[in-house]
């Protein structure tokens, strides 16, 4: 039964359309903290009566009462990802959850096993409205602007795009017109893609840095003069400084940042200011250090999330995501008061690691690359990877588009002056080696990572926990 057709449900869901988008707005940073923690209250007592979090707090001593406001959440043992594996599925959930009416959601499983968990129909609309505000702050509306989704749809009903077509864009298209909406699965050919699109003309272009990346190539080469979107959200693989300029390059639009998770939805966005805003009414956000504590302002650590609204599989003080940032110490004056992120690096495990204790994550390595690139005014390079196979030995392999070879720079040239630029910044101590080479591919995913590590596990564990 469509859960809109029930009118409590359905009312449930217009206050929260109501009242949820706008706050970013309307609140204060102050009003939004007290917000916060009467959200977090909340979560938790619906937490206590899952069993996996249940126990963890009898354990540690610590009853829902005892939580007062958000700025008691570090009295709250961590949860980790191998906590949610090993509690699927009695245990993430409340006892008699009826798990028939939810949906089972999970997550690529790129950096191990997959994390399964649940979502019901509630969550998926408060998950839906952080996007809502997203489009908002673009000048954009959900019911009106054409938006192009180049997702994962390759795992029916166990992906976020599955749940968010299946689920609640079908039952909304009893009520809705949603003929605004294409979505385009991720593993299909770049130049399939862009026909598609070449006929829907999106508006608004949502995909993977490296699909959008594919796109753009061809793009350069005259494919898709229709496909004109005013912006473009990069979400799921790390947005490096060269790949946002290259996209830009090729759709002469901006590229915008989205960080969004399976276990925390829409966590943050970059506005049309430049800044990196926190969904903070939706989900807190805590960056830690190896001993557990809060990073300083121009520092990077580990991120800790806690979803901020009950349902489904709750997330709380969740360390799980494996990704590294660094907070703003200021706000953004485009009138929205949520919190910023100053940089997202991404994942721990595909940081480069050197010899001498420096770790460069996979947002920054890029850079020294886009520098030499830039030097030349040259945009040949269409893919690129880093492999570290030892501690000391760096391989960075460059794909280089045809129809652009040698412009502005010869290859060969542009080979030595990246070359020289990384074996500046990481010492004569590593072995740099520059090739043109495609990229390595990883079993499970669908385009090659920007990193690959082949250290020993516990060399980054030290580096980075």
């Amino acid at each position: 039964m469509n859960p809109f057709l029930n009118p409590l449900f359905s009312l449930k869901a217009l206050a929260h359309y109501l009242t949820d988008v706008e706050r970013a707005w309307k609140l204060k940073p102050d009003e939004i903290k007290r917000y916060q923690s009467k959200a977090l209250r909340k979560a938790l007592k619906y937490a206590y009566r899952v069993p996996l979090y249940h126990r963890k707090y009898k354990e540690a001593g610590i009853y829902p009462d005892d939580i007062k406001s958000i700025d008691d959440l570090k009295k709250l043992p961590l949860v980790t990802k191998k906590d949610l594996i090993e509690g699927y599925p009695d245990d993430i959930v409340p006892v008699n959850y009826n798990k028939e009416k939810a949906y089972v959601v999970g997550t690529s499983g790129s950096s191990g096993r997959p994390v399964f968990m649940y979502k019901d129909m509630e969550y998926l609309v408060i998950e839906a409205l952080a996007g809502v505000r997203q489009l908002k702050a673009y000048g954009m509306n959900w019911r009106k602007t054409k938006i192009t989704n180049i997702g994962d749809f390759s795992v029916p009903k166990s992906t976020d795009e599955e749940c968010l077509n299946k689920g609640l864009l079908k039952n909304l298209s009893s009520f809705f017109s949603l003929d605004n909406y294409q979505n385009l699965y991720t593993g299909e050919e770049a130049k399939r893609l862009i026909e598609k699109m070449e006929k829907f003309q999106p508006e608004l272009l949502i995909g993977y840095t490296s699909v959008l990346m594919g796109i753009a190539t061809l793009k350069m080469k005259g494919l898709g003069k229709k496909v004109k979107p005013k912006y473009i959200i990069s979400s799921g693989e790390v947005l490096d400084s060269y790949s946002r300029k290259y996209i830009e390059n090729a759709f002469e639009t901006r590229v915008l940042n989205l960080y969004a998770t399976t276990e925390g939805g829409s966590i943050a966005f970059e506005c049309l200011e430049g800044g990196f805003h926190v969904n903070s009414d939706f989900v807190h956000v805590e960056i830690l250090d190896k001993n557990g504590e809060d990073v300083g302002g121009n520092e990077f650590g580990s991120i800790v999330i806690t979803r901020l609204y009950p349902g489904g599989t709750p997330i709380i003080r969740y360390t799980g995501l494996n990704d590294i940032a660094s907070f703003e110490s200021d706000y953004c004056n485009c009138g929205m008061h949520t919190p910023l992120l100053k940089s997202l690096e991404g994942r721990k495990k595909d940081a480069i690691v050197l010899p001498d204790g420096r770790i460069f994550p996979p947002a920054t390595i890029p850079m020294p690359l886009a520098e030499a690139t830039s030097k030349f005014g040259t945009y040949q390079v269409k893919r690129f990877q880093f492999i570290q196979k030892s501690i000391d030995d760096i391989e960075i392999r460059i794909e280089i588009d045809e129809e652009q070879r040698n412009k502005g720079v010869t290859v060969e040239r542009l080979i030595e002056e990246i070359k020289k630029n990384y074996q500046k910044l990481v010492g004569n101590d590593v072995r740099v080696e520059v090739i043109e080479k495609k990229a390595e591919k990883v079993e499970g995913q669908v385009s090659p990572p920007l990193i690959i590590s082949k250290l020993d596990k516990k060399i980054i564990d030290k580096a980075l926990l």
